[in-house]
């Protein structure tokens, strides 16, 4: 602190502490920072509302029939170079009551070739539950089995 203030820096709030091994983990201390440290800043504070912010892209359902270039959906996608393989055995290791989810996966590799060194990486892909496809689909008005186009709106996002 001194060093920098005698460079003419101004100290503008107080040094947020984070614990991870406090009772709700580092949010706790980064919550109570955050507000009094915007404020500080000059930076004005976000406005509370009960409805969604506008998403950051156009979503459309596309029809094949006019786009050659379009296939239907396939019934498992897999992205490239990946393999899939059936995990035989998903175990939580923690207790229930523990924050963090810890997971021991087993693969079977039988019907597959991963080849796989010590000290390599495995990737997951989860596939997401056949009831929450359905209820995103019926709450966004789609149907799971037309191409989508999805066009980015924010013209600041990175992806």
């Amino acid at each position: 602190d001194k060093k920098l203030e005698a460079c003419g820096a101004k100290r503008v709030g107080e040094m947020g502490i984070g614990d991870a091994c406090d009772e709700d983990g580092w949010e706790t201390g980064y919550t109570a920072w955050l507000p009094e440290t915007l404020s500080a800043l000059g930076v004005a504070a976000e406005e509370e509302s009960s409805s969604p912010p506008e998403p950051p892209f156009r979503v459309r359902e596309v029809c094949p029939d006019g786009h050659p270039g379009l296939h239907s959906v396939p019934s498992q996608l897999c992205p490239p170079g990946a393999a899939l393989a059936r995990i035989v055995e998903n175990r939580r290791l923690p207790p229930s009551d523990y924050e963090r989810d810890i997971r021991h996966f087993v693969i079977d590799n039988t019907e597959v070739d991963l080849p796989f060194n010590l000290g390599d990486a495995v990737g997951l892909y989860p596939q997401n539950l056949p009831e929450d496809v359905e209820e995103a689909l019926a709450w966004f008005n789609l149907q799971g089995d037309k191409p989508l186009s999805l066009t980015c709106m924010d013209e600041t996002a990175s992806a």
